[in-house]
This record gives structure tokens, sequence and C-alpha cells, in this order.
């Protein structure tokens, strides 16, 4: 009788812990790592489209014609994120602001020539999602750069074309930097 008691009480807390939900906060970090990380694959592959379920049509577009004025001038965009800070996000009826710090190193690719066309540079970008929510998801609706500073040439490095291998740290801190992430 005991034992089926402790197995009743251990099923109970399983089944509690399975219905508690993740938090918006989590789920709003996870859309700015999707949408950062996106910003990668969309450099390498050319791929817009899988931005549509996480941000806004007007954000999807403002992307679109981003990675299409660097396609006119024959390059492609390179790019590694550093490091990825969240301040707290700030909620208001069913909107949400978050700020980021983003340390970024960068570089272009010519098409043509899949040489460097510009050399790798390291800039750290403090910009401002706004986001909202739909269902149980939050959607990139707006985003605003907020200012940015490059870091010294001797900092950069030639981001790699191989596609990196990231992780997702459950627990996030604006004042500690995040340093493998995965989006998935």
């Amino acid at each position: 009788m005991i034992i089926k008691s402790i197995i009743a009480i251990c099923l109970t807390v399983v089944m509690a812990i399975a219905a508690v939900p993740i938090s918006d906060d989590k789920k709003i970090k996870h859309a700015l790592l999707k949408y950062n990380y996106g910003i990668i694959k969309m450099g390498r592959s050319g791929e817009t489209e899988f931005f549509k379920t996480f941000v806004a049509e007007d954000v999807a577009m403002k992307l679109q014609v981003w990675f299409e004025s660097w396609k006119f001038n024959n390059l492609t965009m390179l790019a590694e994120i550093n490091d990825l800070r969240f301040s707290p996000v700030t909620y208001n009826d069913a909107n949400a602001t978050i700020t980021t710090l983003e340390n970024w190193t960068f570089s272009y690719v010519d098409l043509t020539t899949k040489k460097l066309a510009h050399d790798p540079v390291n800039v750290v970008y403090k910009m401002n999602y706004t986001l909202q929510k739909q269902g149980d998801d939050w959607i990139i609706v707006a985003i605003k750069h907020l200012e940015e500073k490059q870091l010294s040439v001797s900092s950069s490095h030639v981001p790699s074309l191989k596609p990196q291998e990231t992780q997702l740290d459950e627990d996030f801190d604006f004042s500690e930097p995040q340093k493998r992430m995965k989006t998935h």
C-alpha cells in the first residue's frame, strides 16, 4: 500500500511537471535566437522563407530586401555570433520588449569568386526587439538598432562556412555571456 502511494505521488509530480508551460520569457528568447541564427542561415543558404514563422510579414520583407541587396552586388554574408546577452523582458498587454547586446563577426564573400570580398569585422550591437503574442507563441514585430561599436580588427576572425553546433542554455542571464546556444 505504501509503495502504491509513493508511486501515485511520483506520477502526480511527474504529470504536474510535464503540464508546466514553457515561460513566456523563454519563448521570447527562443524567438530571438531563431532570428539571429536565422540571419547566419540566410547568409549561407539564401533561404528567408523560414523567418515568416516567427517574425511579422514586414520584418520578413525587410530581411528579404536586405539579402537581395547583397545578392545584387554578388555578395553573401558570413557571420558568427560571439556573444548574445538578454535584458529582462518588459511586458505590456500582449506585447513584450527586450534589449540585447549582440557581438557578431561578419564578412562578405564574392559569389562569383567564392573569396572574401571584405575583411571580417567584429561589431557589438545593442538592439531592441518588440514581440507580440500569437496564441502560445511570440513573433517579432519590430526591431530597433540602438547602437553599435566596431571592435578592433585584430580581434576579428573569418567566420566559417560550416554550420556551428550550438546549445541553448536553459537559464539566461544578461550579465553572463551566452557561450554556446541551440535554437531547437
